[in-house]
């Protein structure tokens, strides 16, 4: 068995990694040990500048983020449109509610005014000394009492039940009177 374990190579046993070992005379015979080992001339190889060639990429859009970037936008442009209209109603506000001030200010000048115009004491002469009026006398005013409340009396004909043939023509006549 003990044969069996060991490694051979050839004619000779090898014990462990003898891979590397360039004077072991086992791989090598005597004639060639003094000559040098001749390692294989490197394969030859041209020089040659790559083209470099851009890539492009080619790019693609999706619909929906077309149709999403087009909504986007005019809901941005919408929304300008909405602000300057609120701004123009703003500015229309401001000014009518000046305006009203104004006007509010102007009626209680000309309310005074008004009332300033109008002395009653002096219409009351200019009707009796001008326009020969008389104050009414206690004999000429009479007051109605209406402390009584409304009466209404609603009048119903009295009508006779009729047969079946006095229905039978209001219904016809009903019926004459809608088509004409």
């Amino acid at each position: 068995m003990a044969n069996r374990t060991k490694n051979t190579y050839g004619q000779h046993s090898v014990y462990g990694s003898l891979a590397y070992d360039f004077n072991n005379p086992i791989f090598f015979p005597e004639t060639t040990l003094d000559e040098p080992v001749k390692a294989p001339a490197p394969p030859k190889t041209r020089e040659q500048t790559a083209v470099r060639t851009a890539l492009r990429t080619k790019q693609a859009l999706a619909p929906f983020a077309i149709i999403g970037t087009a909504c986007v936008a005019v809901l941005l442009v919408f929304s300008l449109m909405f602000r300057i209209q609120l701004t123009q109603v703003t500015d229309e506000t401001v000014q009518l509610n000046q305006r009203f001030e104004e006007l509010k200010a102007e009626n209680a000048k000309l309310l005074i005014q008004y009332e300033s115009a109008f002395n009653l004491t002096e219409i009351e002469e200019y009707a009796i000394n001008d326009l020969g009026m008389q104050k009414p006398r206690s004999d000429q005013i009479y007051y109605v009492d209406s402390s009584a409340p409304d009466k209404a009396v609603v009048l119903q004909e009295e009508t006779e039940d009729g047969g079946l043939l006095d229905r039978l023509k209001d219904f016809l006549a009903l019926i004459g009177e809608y088509f004409e």
